[in-house]
């Protein structure tokens, strides 16, 4: 399908030009590019710091902020392959296999999901009993198994510079690999934060594959900063590696001008606080703009303190990467009758 001495951007052309002749897509809106809305907050507007969000939540109702990005161009592969099947990986309440799986049937494609938890079934929440009713088989396994399979799989899924087309059937966990990257790229547009003057991209950050992704299309001077749901200064390390992976790919200037903020995630993957509810709660009432606990909210709570303390300057415009998320908020559980959830979400079970 492709050559490792093809540069990105001749990837990305040839990739979108094939998407572009489904009139399924077409018709899907998954093809239009993500609206940009300025967000007033008053506190920013006495710090001087301009705010705009990238709407990827909105960019369909099932299929919704980064996930389609990082699928778009493994589900080409599927597309372009014989048996036109695709094998993933994901939690209880994975956004990603939910995305997966009506993109799938949207294109007809044959999709099965790896779920970590045997003790599992469709039945177990909504998620998966949509996802199950949108034509994905669900596999529900061990933990213990649920690693070896991924570490199996996910490094066969592209994870260098050569596309190799015998990892077409399997994506790993979240999209996370050179196809996924190479899809979160397209989520900015270089020209439009110019005409913007957009000074930094905020972003919440996982596996690490939308950051990567973003610092590939942001020109160098657009300062990008993620703020991770995980613990540890490893995730920092790890995509550096990632970046210095693709030489090639990326300016001295981008390579330098980023930074993976681990002081923000609330105990880690997948686990809340008093302190995050109240913040999300207060901050939709505020402005309308729902966030979800994993990553939206994590890094809104963390912009908003950073331009507080002036690690954002004044004079900035941010532009917030909102990566959506939303389908999964359902995953918290009770623990009273007033409805206050517990500290830890069901996407680490």
């Amino acid at each position: 399908m492709c050559s490792a001495e093809m540069t990105f951007q001749s990837l990305i052309h040839q990739y979108e030009d094939q998407l572009a002749q489904s009139p399924v897509l077409a018709q899907s809106g998954l093809l239009k590019p993500l609206i940009v809305e300025p967000l007033k907050i008053k506190q920013l507007s006495f710090r001087r710091v301009q705010l705009s969000v990238l709407r990827a939540d909105l960019l369909h109702p099932k299929i919704s902020g980064n996930k389609w990005f990082k699928l778009k161009y493994n589900l080409l592969t599927a597309l372009n392959s014989q048996d036109r099947t695709v094998v993933s990986f994901g939690g209880a309440w994975s956004n990603h296999l939910h995305a997966l799986a009506y993109a799938g049937r949207l294109l007809g494609l044959n999709t099965t999901g790896i779920v970590r938890g045997e003790e599992l079934s469709p039945d177990s929440n909504a998620m998966l009993k949509e996802i199950q009713q949108q034509g994905m088989q669900l596999n529900f396994i061990s933990r213990a198994d649920y690693r070896n399979q991924c570490r199996v799989r996910g490094p066969l899924s592209c994870s260098s510079d050569a596309l190799a087309p015998t990892c077409s059937g399997y994506i790993p966990e979240g999209g996370d690999n050179v196809y996924g990257m190479l899809g979160a790229s397209t989520m900015l547009d270089a020209d439009q934060l110019n005409a913007l003057a957009i000074s930094h991209v905020v972003t919440g950050v996982g596996t690490g594959c939308t950051f990567a992704g973003l610092r590939l299309s942001a020109p160098g001077h657009i300062t990008l900063l993620g703020i991770s749901a995980l613990k540890g200064s490893w995730v920092e390390d790890s995509m550096s590696n990632r970046l210095q992976a693709h030489p090639n790919w990326f300016n001295k200037s981008q390579l330098q001008n980023w930074q993976i903020n681990s002081d923000y995630h609330r105990g880690g993957f997948g686990r809340v606080d008093e302190s995050l509810l109240s913040f999300i709660t207060e901050f939709e009432d505020n402005t309308g703009l729902q966030l979800d606990p994993l990553y939206t909210g994590k890094a809104m709570m963390a912009l908003l303190d950073l331009v507080n303390h002036g690690a954002i300057p004044p004079g900035s415009h941010v532009l917030f990467v909102h990566s959506g998320g939303l389908q999964g908020k359902r995953g918290f559980e009770p623990i009273n009758e007033y409805g206050v959830p517990n500290g830890t979400l069901n996407f680490t079970k």
